[in-house]
């Protein structure tokens, strides 16, 4: 048996190491199975491009992480403002698409202004409103928005039924616009830089996003890498490694997937097993993509809610810094869902996906893709249906009264973004 440490920390995701980083004072391991911390906040570096697990980029709300992020990135970074639009009916219009129908063909743009309007005079007050998600489409944004964008973009990326959701996840992640933002919206008559919570994002200069979590994690001691997690006796307090040791710990912080923590502390109590089996996630295969051309689109990302567009959202790196790719080329990610995914080879996805870029405008037939990389996320979003709330109650109580918090976007089974996982690991580390 290796020596006990106080606190076992699993996972060297950004909520892993930001709990590391704030607990200088205590004595913990940290383990993380592969060779870099970072977890889905990793980047990498292929033929002069550097690309990321999808779009991750900082919107700081919170006045500490305003100062720590800065810090840590020694000010070498970029503050974008985003640029952000939906592709529908063959026309680009603004982010969100709630608030900006302009541009739109017009009956289009009648159903979402007078279906806005009905659900406004109606005047639900939202203590009322139904938790289904798809019930609650209808009553907040009426039927033209919530047929022609919330209901089929929902579906696309969650891979179920809107009927299957609540809105509990819904928070800032959905803005509510009120009637003059719609009237104006429709009229191309009102500014959409402030709407939402990532109207404005903080970008590493060079690196990636992993230049954050490698900066957090630099000079600390307990870090454990390529070393992965096999066993978790809750009732002895002790884990074993994939290495065959075996440690003593006071408490866990885990930032894991919650399904993978609950696997590896088996037996669980049947209550929790049956609680752990209706966690429900969407997956989904990124693709990282070099253009060899520049500036392919001025755009920061671009949502696509139609289901002729085997992807629902892509995004472009190169418009965060000009420093992840080659002069003269452009880089873009690309986030197809799973259920799509898995039934196509990787040439015939990739086939699918140049051609729906191409008819969207992004790319042209004559381009050249220097790189292509297959990112599989297999965690990517928490479904939050009608059993999610009552399993996290169970499963929590059973992990606190063993001195485990699981914590951030995976271990707490939430939506959740960057500065969020790094004020979890922060009260985690002082909660002990």
């Amino acid at each position: 048996m290796t020596n006990g440490a106080k606190t076992l920390i699993l996972g060297g995701g950004l909520a892993g190491v930001s709990a590391a980083y704030h607990s200088k004072k205590n004595s913990f391991l940290l383990v993380e199975r592969e060779k870099d911390v970072g977890g889905t906040a990793r980047s990498f570096q292929i033929g002069g491009f550097t690309f990321d697990f999808t779009g991750h980029l900082l919107h700081l709300h919170n006045p500490y992480t305003k100062k720590l992020i800065p810090r840590l990135l020694n000010n070498d970074f970029y503050t974008c403002r985003r640029d952000t639009w939906i592709f529908s009916k063959g026309v680009y219009t603004r982010y969100p698409f709630q608030a900006f129908t302009h541009g739109l063909p017009p009956h289009v743009v009648s159903e979402c202004v007078l279906g806005f309007l009905g659900a406004y005079m109606k005047g639900i007050p939202p203590e009322r409103r139904s938790r289904n998600f798809r019930k609650w489409c209808f009553e907040v944004f009426g039927d033209g928005i919530a047929r022609h964008f919330m209901i089929p973009y929902n579906e696309k990326l969650y891979q179920t039924s809107a009927a299957n959701l609540t809105t509990d996840w819904c928070g800032p992640f959905v803005p509510t616009p009120d009637l003059s933002d719609v009237i104006a919206g429709a009229l191309g008559a009102k500014d959409a830089s402030g709407f939402g919570y990532n109207a404005t994002f903080l970008y590493p200069r060079t690196g990636g996003i992993q230049a954050l979590p490698a900066a957090m994690a630099r000079g600390l001691e307990g870090l454990l890498t390529e070393t992965s997690i096999k066993r978790v006796d809750w009732r002895t307090r002790e884990a074993t490694l994939s290495t065959g040791d075996v440690v003593g710990y006071r408490n866990i912080i885990s930032t894991i997937p919650l399904p993978q923590l609950l696997k590896v502390m088996r037996p669980l109590p049947s209550a929790v097993a049956k609680a752990a089996r209706k966690l429900k996630c969407a997956s989904l295969m990124c693709l990282n993509i070099g253009v060899k051309r520049p500036k392919i689109s001025e755009k920061s990302w671009i949502y696509f809610p139609e289901p002729e567009y085997p992807f629902y959202r892509i995004g472009f790196p190169m418009n965060f810094t000009p420093h992840v790719v080659p002069k003269g080329c452009s880089s873009m990610y690309v986030e197809v869902p799973m259920k799509l995914a898995k039934r196509l080879s990787r040439a015939t996805l990739l086939k699918q996906v140049c051609r729906g870029l191409e008819k969207a405008g992004v790319l042209r037939k004559s381009d050249k893709l220097p790189v292509v990389q297959f990112l599989p996320i297999r965690y990517a979003y928490v479904v939050y249906d009608e059993n999610r709330t009552a399993a996290l109650k169970t499963i929590f109580s059973f992990l606190k009264k063993n001195g485990v918090q699981s914590i951030g976007r995976y271990g707490a089974w939430k939506y959740s973004f960057m500065e969020e996982a790094i004020l979890d690991g922060k009260k985690a580390a002082e909660a002990l």
